[in-house]
């Protein structure tokens, strides 16, 4: 059995690597990934927000499926990953595999006060190491969260509407009613205030299993402690000879960017490209312990990113300084865009995949739980739909199409997009039912607090693209020829089956 090692990084761009056409910033190690293995161009992500994209690589399942749909935003939110879900480290786990997550979870955390019901020990992992819910401009102090999504702002107002009632109430009706409804004010919106107040602190923790080790996270040498860890625990099984699977979950590159000497100022694209050159760098420390121990030959390499860039990252003078998406609309926020979903996917196996091998058909990450199923002889469950298809023929070599007919792409709890694949044709068919709400002559939202909180646009004629022929989705098909007809009708009927899928959910 190969050992396995997953790359997954955070809010990376399609267009940020070298062997995905970046002639800018420097990717040695991540390029020698696609050029020793294969390289998928067209890899999509199930959601263009962490949390149901992680979630559908982690069960095969769309995150609709589980519960996952929305993003979670704190630690004390009781979302989470569901007992019931049976993962991608489980299955390995069942098959004699030492498993460990080092990096970011953002999965649940607490289902109730402090119980850690969502730790991802009980969900498959052997180790932990790492932060339970995301990176946060707010860890660095300056609550620009809170000052985007104008929180503290609409709860300084709702206090003092309440304090006026009272003082009204305390006047006009019964002194000791409006005092008490001034106390209760008081207490409630002070509540909320000093919980938005230190949101930078409360979610900023690093945890080693069970136990906060670090507490607010320092970013200082981060990266290097995620790369000791992840070595350690190589090393370990190595010498207990059994086979590995580690999942290095970068913090890298969300915000707030955190590039540490010699990478800090190195880059031609500022903080966010060094963070990009320093995740390459960590990529290959630990490709060369593997090496070291002799494992590199029989280790299987994913490397991707979580969804594309986040083209509204900015810096403090307010300049854009986020991800490229290469030739893509859309970014991280945008549940339907290829900017947004179109993923930088290369898999490396030695001792058994092809060297310098292209896949353009369509895939999903949501494939890496049954592809290695198949490896492994894993169990994948018979109870349940598994959206993800088993795809090492086509990495292999031996089957050129992809085993997908449609994939279908999700704002929230809606399907805003689906792509019809069909056989022999060549095409790639995508017909949106929504649209961003984006700047005018843009392809970007207003803000991030744009993203979250304005639905996008129900469309009244859905449009139909052949991204094929069509990456940037500039050029509708004209409804009134052929094949627009026949191919909504298909993906329709698809759209009516996928439905009746989800009852029950």
């Amino acid at each position: 059995k190969p050992n396995i090692v997953i790359f997954l990084v955070d809010d990376l761009g399609v267009g940020d690597i070298g062997a995905f056409g970046n002639d800018t910033l420097r990717t040695p190690h991540v390029d020698s990934i696609c050029e020793n293995g294969v390289k998928l161009e067209h890899d999509l992500a199930a959601a263009s927000v962490c949390t149901p994209s992680r979630a559908a690589l982690m069960t095969s399942r769309y995150a609709i499926r589980s519960g996952m749909a929305s993003l979670i935003t704190s630690l004390m939110s009781p979302q989470g990953l569901p007992a019931s879900e049976h993962t991608l480290p489980q299955m390995l786990q069942e098959q004699g595999y030492a498993t460990a997550l080092i990096g970011k979870w953002h999965l649940g955390w607490n289902r109730q006060l402090l119980d850690n019901y969502y730790n991802p020990l009980k969900r498959g992992f052997d180790f932990f190491f790492g932060i339970p819910h995301t990176l946060n401009k707010d860890f660095s102090g300056k609550q620009e969260i809170c000052a985007e999504f104008g929180v503290l702002g609409i709860l300084y107002k709702l206090l003092g509407i309440c304090l006026l009632t009272s003082l009204i109430v305390s006047r006009l009706i019964n002194k000791r009613i409006g005092v008490t409804m001034a106390l209760m004010s008081l207490v409630l919106m002070g509540n909320y205030i000093f919980a938005f107040k230190t949101y930078g602190i409360w979610n900023s923790v690093l945890v080693r299993n069970n136990r906060i080790v670090e507490m607010p996270l320092n970013l200082t040498s981060i990266t290097q402690r995620l790369i000791e860890e992840g070595q350690r625990f190589i090393k370990s099984q190595h010498a207990a000879e059994k086979p590995v699977f580690v999942f290095m979950s970068w913090l890298h590159v969300h915000s707030p960017m955190h590039p540490q000497p010699p990478f800090k100022g190195a880059s031609q694209h500022g903080p966010y490209g060094d963070a990009v050159e320093e995740t390459d760098w960590a990529v290959g420390q630990i490709m060369a312990t593997l090496k070291e121990l002799q494992m590199l030959d029989n280790t299987l390499f994913y490397f991707s990113s979580d969804h594309g860039g986040d083209k509204l990252e900015h810096d403090e003078e307010g300049r854009l300084v986020g991800g490229w998406n290469g030739l893509f609309r859309g970014s991280k926020g945008d549940g339907s865009h290829e900017g947004g979903i179109r993923v930088p996917t290369c898999v490396q196996w030695p001792a058994k995949l092809p060297r310098r091998t292209l896949v353009s058909e369509p895939t999903s990450q949501m494939d890496l739980m049954p592809t290695l199923a198949s490896i492994v002889g894993g169990r994948m469950s018979t109870d349940r739909y598994i959206d993800g298809k088993n795809i090492l023929p086509l990495l292999t070599g031996e089957e050129t199409q992809t085993p997908h007919e449609f994939l279908f792409h999700y704002t929230e709890h809606e399907v805003s997009a689906i792509r019809y694949i069909p056989k022999e044709s060549g095409a790639v068919y995508k017909l949106h039912y929504m649209w961003p709400r984006w700047q005018p002559g843009t392809d970007t939202w207003a803000s991030l607090r744009a993203t979250l909180f304005e639905e996008p646009i129900p469309l009244p004629t859905p449009l139909l693209f052949d991204v094929s022929r069509d990456p940037r989705e500039e050029a509708p098909l004209d409804k009134s020829i052929a094949p627009y007809s026949t191919v909504v009708k298909y993906i329709e009927e698809a759209k009516l089956n996928h439905e009746q899928s989800l009852i029950g959910v």
